[in-house]
């Protein structure tokens, strides 16, 4: 009978001893290029929601009115009371219809500004406005001030 060589391809498999630190070695490897990409993803979280945080912290000093609403013309009018900037409104139709709009208009502190919101409603329709800080950043979301909404009846 002819009889195999010893040598390299003669042999079964590995050792128990050589497969475990390599499967040992790949966990690491994987857990550590898992960790070091998570790591910039969550101290980007954690400043975005930071800066939210700090917003929604100032929205205590927001303070407004509604000085009138036109009904014919659609104008509600605005007026900063408080020393803080408000960056927007987010107008909510409660009753009488449908849907949500951001109005991008700023209302500078201690200045009276108009805003025109013009809206298409049946009788006795509700709107919630609702003012919105912006962070610093370009893209930023608005922060709603939900706390400090007041709803206008349109007759």
């Amino acid at each position: 009978m002819l009889r195999k060589k010893k040598g390299f391809f003669g042999k079964k498999g590995i050792s128990p001893l050589i497969a475990s630190v390599l499967l040992i070695g790949f966990v690491v490897a994987v857990g550590s290029i898992v960790i070091f990409w998570g790591r910039g993803f969550i101290k980007e979280k954690a400043a975005k929601e930071g800066a939210l945080s700090q917003k929604q912290l100032e929205c205590e000093n927001v303070i407004w009115e509604i000085k009138d609403v036109q009904r014919t013309g659609r104008i509600i009018k605005i007026e900063n009371k408080g020393n803080k900037q408000i960056d927007g409104f987010i107008m909510r139709v409660v009753e009488g219809g449908t849907g949500a709009e951001k109005v991008n208009q700023k209302v500078d502190a201690l200045k009276q500004d108009t805003i025109s919101y013009s809206f298409s409603l049946g009788q006795n329709a509700k709107i919630d406005v609702i003012p919105a800080l912006r962070p610093d950043g370009a893209g930023a979301p608005f922060v709603p001030c939900s706390g400090k909404n007041k709803v206008v009846i349109v007759e």
